[in-house]
């Protein structure tokens, strides 16, 4: 059994639900506080970020921005990869087949799985591929190694 730590665990930035407040809701900073779970700088940072409110005597927000602003935050924060790379949930970072060693899994009808290890935290990250793609990986990998090695 282990012994209880009494360090708080590092914070993450965590994107929130696109669909979490009710649409035609005004809500208050209280509120939007005790809703997401954040503090009362997190709504400020919000605010400057883009969160359109409403100045009244209390600053309110309408429910439809809310949702709109955290749909927006989440489009923003994808992280498109082509076929050469893999984007390792660890330290949050696109690696590329080319360049960190990979090792091919298990093989389906359609697709194979092949993995990376990350190279930051020394976690895997997987995913899979096409056969077409995996020989194109692998012929990739075989001029950028050649290059790189002097005649």
């Amino acid at each position: 059994m282990r012994a209880p730590t009494t360090e708080k665990p590092a914070r993450r930035q965590t994107l929130k639900s696109a669909r979490l407040a009710r649409a035609h809701w005004l809500y208050s900073i209280e509120d939007v506080i005790a809703l997401y779970l954040v503090s009362r700088q997190t709504v400020r940072n919000w605010m400057r970020y883009g969160l359109k409110a409403i100045e009244a005597q209390r600053t309110l927000f309408l429910g439809q921005d809310l949702n709109e602003f955290h749909a927006r935050r989440r489009k923003e924060a994808k992280v498109p990869c082509t076929f050469e790379e893999i984007y390792c949930v660890c330290c949050k970072q696109k690696h590329s087949f080319l360049i960190e060693p990979f090792t091919v899994g298990q093989k389906g009808k359609l697709f194979t799985l092949v993995s990376v290890q990350c190279p930051e935290t020394g976690g895997r990250t997987t995913k899979f591929v096409r056969e077409s793609d995996l020989r194109r990986l692998r012929d990739l990998q075989k001029r950028n190694c050649s290059a790189q090695t002097p005649d």
